[in-house]
């Protein structure tokens, strides 16, 4: 049973794209649609907090070992011993994504942030590796 770690960057090519073409429709907007520029300014604000990730060079990450259980996510990380874990709760939301939920054995639930999360089949396989119960659900509204 080897430890499993995975990572993401803010500075992955799909983000990067991601941002960029957010910035080119509200360019093509301001002007072929004549967009009125608070409106193209509001909606640029929303990249915002990307482009700073970007610059920063914002990493991600879960970490699964024999003691414990650890994800970071920008400044904040934080750590579960394994002795405390019960089960980990896996749901699949109506965008797609993931949300995964740390339950203790004092019937706590820790959610991860989103960007922690790695793809289904590989938080799936780690999980058997390591021998921790899991239940997964698909398309939930409320988890």
């Amino acid at each position: 049973m080897s430890n499993y770690s995975f990572k993401r960057s803010a500075r992955s090519p799909r983000a990067v794209a991601f941002v960029a073409l957010w910035w080119i429709v509200l360019w093509q907007l301001y002007l072929f649609l004549d967009a009125a520029p608070f409106i193209i300014l509001g909606f640029a604000l929303v990249s915002l907090p990307a482009l700073i990730d970007i610059g920063k060079g914002t990493t991600s990450g879960l970490d699964i070992t024999n003691a414990e259980v650890s994800w970071r996510s920008g400044r904040r990380s934080a750590k579960l011993p394994r002795g405390q874990l019960k089960s980990v709760r896996l749901d699949t939301r109506l965008d797609l994504s993931i949300r995964m939920t740390l339950l203790t054995y004092q019937g706590d639930k820790i959610r991860l942030p989103y960007e922690c999360v790695p793809p289904a089949a590989q938080i799936e396989a780690a999980l058997k590796d390591h021998q921790i119960l899991y239940e997964r659900h698909h398309f939930t509204l409320l988890s």
